[in-house]
């Protein structure tokens, strides 16, 4: 079936903490797309206050969009286990049951990160013919070794970011994929792996050969931006990625831009002082919401993480790449099989 963009439903799952971050994303959402009949904003609610919601409407009001808040299903309520928690699978798991908790007329969502930002028309995504594929995604260049040792996938499996997925509904419903994550995650908990929070690692594990990749102008990410691509394939070591020409095309003409934490970038775009890459393209947005004159967010890091991250960023480039190649592919494999064992 062809989507023609008359209609572009867009879904956000944002905690209170969040919910600047979410309504900047929503903002270049719109400002970019003014061309559009109508978009429908539903954002998953993980808490988020009166004051901040009530901020939100403003901005959907002034462009004329609609936006519904979805209050986030109590987990163990929603799964009837009591091991399913908001800290057990992390509030992102309402990806995991979006055909549960999005309205049935609505058959086609494009999920996306509150760290995002649009920065382009979204009418090429949103028309993508997806065959019976349930969800497509960009690449999220995962090395051989993540993904074997790490991720627990065979080594040329497809791995897509959560930041950024186009959803057929009308099939996920179809085919139930709520009760197969369920499935899945059950089984992990039986056998006393913890899943951590990475609903991203259940989707990808469950859908498999069924996701359907696309261009990374859709979900263009930091280590992307701020690595060349021979420096992104000596870090990653991918198997299966994209060209050099489709990396250049994305950052030439992203569509969407993921702001990623990541180990070379001192601070997240959102942060003051953040030596992100697309830190002006965050204020430039922000500028244009009702948080335009608070003060930045303080950043949600430890001291510990901060002082990682200003050792990684003294290091030559060069060096920094080989030892966190070497982090990557030989000690974090470790120290999870030993948490696992534990």
């Amino acid at each position: 079936m062809i989507y023609l963009p008359d209609v572009i439903n867009v879904v956000y799952c944002s905690s209170n903490f969040f919910s600047e971050v979410c309504a900047v994303s929503m903002t270049s959402l719109f400002e970019n797309n003014r061309h559009l009949k109508k978009i429908n904003v539903y954002t998953i609610d993980d808490r988020i206050c009166k004051e901040n919601k009530d901020r939100i409407q403003q901005i959907s009001e002034r462009y004329e969009r609609n936006v519904y808040f979805l209050t986030m299903p109590d987990p163990s309520i929603f799964f009837s286990d009591n091991r399913f928690t908001i800290k057990t699978l992390g509030h992102t798991y309402a990806r995991m049951i979006l055909g549960d908790v999005i309205p049935e007329n609505v058959e086609r969502i494009i999920s996306l990160d509150s760290d995002t930002i649009v920065l382009n028309k979204i009418d090429e995504l949103w028309s993508t013919e997806m065959g019976d594929h349930p969800i497509a995604g960009v690449d999220d260049c995962m090395g051989k070794v993540a993904l074997v040792k790490t991720q627990h996938l065979k080594e040329n499996s497809i791995h897509c970011n959560a930041g950024m997925y186009l959803i057929d509904l009308s099939v996920w419903r179809k085919e139930n994929w709520t009760k197969q994550f369920y499935r899945y995650i059950k089984g992990l908990f039986d056998k006393g792996i913890a899943l951590g929070g990475y609903e991203e690692e259940v989707i990808t594990k469950v859908v498999g050969e069924r996701m359907m990749v696309l261009p990374p102008k859709f979900n263009l990410m930091t280590l992307e931006q701020v690595f060349t691509y021979e420096e992104l394939l000596r870090f990653r070591e991918p198997l299966n990625y994209y060209t050099k020409e489709q990396i250049e095309e994305a950052r030439r003409e992203p569509v969407i831009t993921h702001t990623t934490n990541f180990f070379y970038v001192r601070k997240r775009v959102y942060e003051e002082g953040s030596d992100h890459p697309m830190r002006v393209q965050y204020e430039k947005y922000r500028a244009m919401t009702p948080w335009k004159n608070d003060p930045p967010m303080m950043a949600n890091s430890t001291l510990k993480q901060r002082l990682q991250k200003n050792i990684w960023h003294m290091m030559p480039k060069a060096m920094a790449i080989t030892i966190g190649n070497f982090v990557r592919n030989e000690i974090r494999p470790r120290l999870e099989k030993k948490r696992d064992d534990e």
